[in-house]
């Protein structure tokens, strides 16, 4: 297998991927896990340099064109079976191609790198569980594997994960998350970089949901910002996970918002903040990737819950052989979700039906669709 270029653009490099298939046989798995990954990366980057509002107009490929646009590729962990196939994937794209496949689509990019932002995952002790034991519903370590799991290193802003220090105690961190500019500066000559981040995960006042808290400064400025989100059937680690991509996402929008120029024909986003928020005492996310679903049209945007990848392939092969469900995508896929998008006629709540009698269950959870089985 080529192995990945290391020179050129970072930010056209998507690593730490997995991909994964289940099939007749070993050969066929591979395939079709290459195939399936070669997509979803390719949007994954897509996603990468464009604004949030462009997101829904990214170009479609297919397979043959998208692999025209890789440049090389390598595998950093492999497993098979005789009907299996799972791999961890470096893809490194074009980026003459992908440039000029967003000019094609008339959709402004960015593609520079800025300053790179040391991040502080802190659990704080509200997270303890009940009982004797005080087992933390969420370690510390867990929340720093949400962000380690990621692409860190080529995102438009690069992130490394650093320990919390002895000096952030636990008066710092609430006059940190107060915005308070001594324990500000305090943070900055501890770490002795000019741009640091902390990121607290906590219980949040409202029953069921975890609440993220960022407090520093990126390479644009100053960071305050405040975020609820729901724990969808208990699942800590998933709701840790989506709010890792947030912050990820969240740095990344700051420095495109400021660079990138409407293409001819698009139109401008108004306000910076109606795109991606980033001061403000409080936004309520919903346990999806940035999603907001359509919930009257036919196109849905849904997460898919699933327990393992042997489950993911089942809840697939259903919903590929759901009549009338067009246009199947998964725009992301972990060891603990899917993201989805499909066309069905009569949008969600048709399709919520007629998935019911397949034995999946599809809710509307604060606006957007998750999709569960019914047992």
């Amino acid at each position: 297998m080529a192995q990945a270029g290391r020179q050129g653009n970072p930010v056209y490099t998507v690593s730490n991927f997995q991909v994964w298939a289940e099939a007749k046989d070993a050969v066929s798995a591979k395939k079709a896990a290459l195939e399936d990954g070669r997509l979803i990366a390719l949007r994954v980057l897509m996603k990468r340099l464009t604004l949030y509002t462009s997101h829904k107009s990214l170009p479609k490929l297919e397979p043959s064109e998208i692999g025209k646009l890789i440049t090389s590729l390598s595998v950093q962990d492999e497993r098979n079976s005789s009907t299996e196939y799972l791999a961890t994937m470096d893809f490194q794209f074009s980026e003459t191609g992908v440039k000029a496949l967003l000019r094609k689509n008339q959709i402004s990019s960015y593609d520079r790198q800025g300053p790179e932002v040391i991040l502080v995952p802190v659990v704080d002790k509200s997270l303890l569980g009940a009982g004797d034991e005080q087992k933390p519903i969420i370690s510390q370590r867990d929340w720093a594997t949400s962000f380690k799991t990621l692409d860190l290193a080529h995102g438009l802003v690069p992130l490394r994960v650093e320990e919390r220090l002895g000096a952030i105690d636990e008066s710092v961190m609430v006059a940190l998350i107060r915005g308070e500019a001594q324990a500000m500066r305090g943070l900055y000559q501890a770490y002795k970089k000019p741009n640091v981040v902390v990121a607290l995960l906590s219980s949040s006042q409202t029953e069921g949901k975890l609440r993220l808290s960022l407090s520093g400064r990126d390479g644009i400025g100053d960071i305050l910002y405040k975020r609820d989100f729901i724990v969808s059937e208990g699942n800590v680690l998933q709701s840790a996970d989506l709010a890792a991509e947030v912050v990820q996402g969240m740095f990344d929008q700051r420095l495109k918002i400021l660079n990138i120029k409407p293409a001819p024909q698009v139109a401008a986003v108004k306000k910076p903040v109606e795109v991606l928020p980033w001061q403000t005492d409080l936004i309520e996310a919903p346990p999806v990737t940035g999603w907001q679903g359509e919930v009257g049209g036919a196109r849905i945007m849904m997460h898919v819950q699933f327990t393992g990848l042997r489950h993911w392939q089942q809840l697939r092969r259903k919903l590929a052989d759901v009549p009338g469900l067009e246009d199947l995508n998964i725009e992301k896929l972990s060891a603990r979700g899917a993201d989805v998008t499909c066309q069905f006629p009569g949008g969600g709540e048709a399709l919520r039906a007629q998935l019911a009698a397949v034995g999946l269950r599809l809710d509307p959870v604060a606006g957007n669709w998750v999709l569960s089985d019914v047992n």
